[in-house]
């Protein structure tokens, strides 16, 4: 479908068809990012309005556009009038996701979906073609303009959702239409959006909606929220539930897990409805064996080869911003170890993250690099304050911390572990760089909103050496 011809967009947007020859060859909202071939859909946004950029889609080579007014000059270029556009776009989508007869999977959860969806795509791959959801691409937006790039040969889909608010996984997973619908975990992720970790079960379990007849679930075992869940989907009539964790009786259940912290690999023994089998990862933590076996579950609900899956595993790469490791050796010839963990954090993925650093070993020192949490509401000191025993058996010797929230961790610190704190990721820049000596491991992590992102492009972009 990623081949959209004038009779497709019609039908999508409910428009007169024309007999036109016109076809797009994908579906833009960006013309920044804009390829020529691409149908550019003009989203008027809170702080930008598509329409004002409908010529610069034309000259990054757009074949045409869908917008709601024509106050840009559309004289002898072809064009789409609807009245609203992210409606357009939902349409788009969903007419996309009406033709394809692919497996599709969709992924919520309060930790985890992007992993979870990145490596569940690499894995799929070896299968056959498969369309995922580019970066975060999970919510209003995101989601519809994902279902738009489903190709006539596509096998598999792999669908993240998001949420911020409640009322929001329902109407995306009901544009996904999963075949296999995925919980994570349920943690504090947006409980200040939220009045309990309860109504947080409720509003993931939302991704049960659009679950297509016959589908099936994937929870985790191990989770305090699973018999909500599963008492959730089983009232809306789903019999097929795959559970997955370390507690006996899984369907899927974790035997053993061995670190090589050197190598900074895994190896993990799991057994799978009954048979036994063993991998490997290419780093450590107890949060990515359990996404891996989240993987091989959805693998085995789609009556593919185990073995083959987790072959696949072996080759994963980390992803930016969580958890890529890697060695840098600064202008002034210091060597450090980065550990860019720094897309987003909720106290569950802060623990995780902290956790993984407190398994590795270092020629120098462990720094940590924090950024608030954000969106934790009324609890936000409690849960930053709750991360001083986690820093302490990490055996994290400095902590640099930027944001309100964090300014509770940092004060709750031993004198002796404060680096420096600022308000602003920027500003710890030129402390953290006189505090660094050769060896070191830099953590960095926070939420996407505390932008210690910043402090990981310093690091990457000034004059550095970095090491594949």
């Amino acid at each position: 479908m990623a081949t959209w011809k004038a009779d497709d967009i019609a039908k999508a947007l409910d428009l007169i068809t024309t007999g036109s020859d016109f076809c797009a060859t994908g579906i833009s909202i960006d013309s920044r990012t804009l390829k020529p071939g691409d149908l550019y859909v003009a989203i008027k946004g809170n702080s930008l309005d598509g329409h004002h950029f409908v010529n610069d889609a034309f000259s990054k080579g757009a074949s045409g556009v869908v917008v709601s007014d024509l106050s840009p000059d559309l004289t002898g270029r072809t064009y789409f009038l609807v009245n609203d556009t992210l409606k357009a776009l939902h349409d788009l989508g969903a007419y996309a996701r009406s033709t394809t007869t692919a497996k599709v999977v969709g992924i919520t959860g309060s930790v985890g979906k992007t992993t979870t969806k990145e490596w569940l795509a690499h894995v799929l791959a070896s299968f056959g073609e498969t369309t995922f959801s580019k970066e975060s691409f999970n919510n209003h937006w995101g989601v519809p303009l994902s279902l738009t790039s489903f190709e006539n040969d596509t096998e598999f889909g792999v669908f993240e959702i998001g949420t911020n608010n409640p009322g929001e996984i329902a109407p995306l997973s009901n544009l996904v239409q999963p075949d296999i619908a995925i919980i994570t975990t349920i943690a504090e992720g947006h409980i200040g959006n939220f009045s309990s970790i309860d109504q947080i079960a409720n509003e993931k379990a939302e991704i049960f909606s659009g679950l297509r007849a016959g589908g099936s679930v994937i929870l985790n075992f191990d989770n305090p929220q699973f018999e909500k869940l599963k008492t959730i989907a089983l009232s809306k009539g789903i019999t097929t539930l795959i559970n997955v964790g370390k507690s006996k009786g899984a369907d899927v259940q974790l035997i053993e897990y061995k670190e090589n912290a050197s190598e900074y690999t895994s190896s993990i023994t799991a057994e799978i409805k009954g048979k036994k089998i063993q991998y490997q990862l290419p780093l450590i933590g107890e949060h990515y064996v359990f996404t891996s076996l989240i993987v091989l579950a959805c693998v085995h609900q789609l009556g593919l080869s185990l073995e083959k899956a987790a072959k696949a595993l072996t080759t994963i790469k980390p992803i930016r911003g969580r958890g890529l490791q890697q060695k840098i050796t600064l202008f002034n010839g210091i060597s450090i170890t980065l550990i860019d963990d720094a897309y987003n954090a909720n106290p569950a993925s802060m623990k995780a993250g902290l956790s993984v650093l407190a398994s590795l070993s270092a020629k120098g020192r462990k720094i940590a690099v924090l950024g608030e949490m954000l969106e934790l509401g009324e609890k936000t000191p409690e849960y930053h304050r709750d991360l001083v025993d986690a820093i302490k058996q990490a055996g994290i010797h400095l902590v640099f911390g930027t944001g309100a929230g964090m300014k509770h961790l940092f004060d709750a610190l031993p004198k002796d572990l404060q680096g420096n704190f600022e308000l602003k990721a920027d500003a710890l820049i030129p402390y953290i760089l006189t505090h660094l000596q050769d060896g070191d491991i830099v953590f960095v992590k926070g939420s996407k909103g505390s932008k210690v992102s910043r402090i990981v492009d310093y690091f990457l972009i000034e004059p550095t050496t970095v090491a594949a």
